[in-house]
């Protein structure tokens, strides 16, 4: 069944921003490395060429051991409370300390599997030019992509499951986050709509859902104490989005945990 409503995103810091992408380009490459076709299999290895370049800003790693360490704490101290479905929680417990210790395991920063990979090392330095990847210049990757499919794959594979532990700790965190929250019916004032946060709060995200049919997009700028969404309008992409003038019904989910 279609999907009504869309959902829109805002994190609230850095550790969220990284964790949301991180999860958008895994999706993406999961689409295009089971599609049989040579694009598809050019689109998954630039895919992974983005997470890589990702992961290797920063320390993937060690940014999610802090969050998962945050929210076993968190999720400790919940089950000395009563009245609480202790069984659901023992069982979201379990599965956050099963991957923690997963994750403490892997030897080094994610992505060091193909950071020395001259193969890939010569797509990532020739795809930041504007078809830099044609036959003339790669002509090792041109014969790679025309390979039978089930060798693309595999081999596209073989390099993504050193990521699998982070995909898969990413997804447990971003999933814990998004379902401690309940959405609240809001109103956008002729389409704005602005809220204080608690500083001393954890806040990690702002969910915001809209109905398709409204044909508005939400534009939200936020930082520690406050968010601000403008919802706006837009006829057709050669055209400049214009803010609604009535009001707007909205679904918005703080989520703090």
């Amino acid at each position: 069944m279609e999907k009504t409503e869309v959902c829109y995103e805002q994190p609230l810091n850095e550790r969220m921003r990284t964790f949301l992408r991180y999860e958008q380009l895994t999706y993406q490459f999961g689409f295009f490395a089971k599609q049989d076709t040579s694009s598809d299999s050019h689109m998954a290895l630039l895919t992974l060429i983005e997470i890589l370049s990702l992961v290797s800003r920063g320390d993937l790693k060690q940014e999610l051991l802090k969050e998962l360490k945050r929210q076993i704490d968190s999720l400790e101290q919940l089950a000395s409370k009563p009245k609480l479905n202790t069984e659901k929680l023992s069982e979201i417990l379990s599965k956050h300390k099963n991957i923690f210790d997963k994750l403490h395991t892997v030897r080094g920063q994610i992505g060091n599997h193909l950071k020395e990979n001259d193969f890939i090392n010569s797509i990532r330095q020739r795809s930041v030019i504007p078809g830099g990847t044609c036959d003339f210049d790669l002509p090792e990757y041109h014969h790679w992509l025309c390979l039978p499919f089930h060798q693309r794959n595999k081999i596209l594979f073989e390099w993504m499951e050193p990521f699998e532990v982070a995909q898969e700790s990413v997804s447990r965190v971003l999933k814990l986050i998004r379902t401690s929250t309940q959405y609240e019916e809001m109103t956008a004032q002729k389409g704005f709509y602005d809220q204080t946060l608690d500083p001393n709060a954890p806040n990690q995200l702002i969910r915001i859902s809209i109905d398709k049919k409204n044909h508005f997009f939400p534009e939200c700028s936020a930082g520690k104490h406050r968010f601000s969404i403008r919802f706006l309008t837009q006829q057709n992409p050669n055209s400049t989005p214009k803010q609604s003038h009535t009001n707007v019904d909205f679904k918005l989910a703080c989520c703090n945990f």
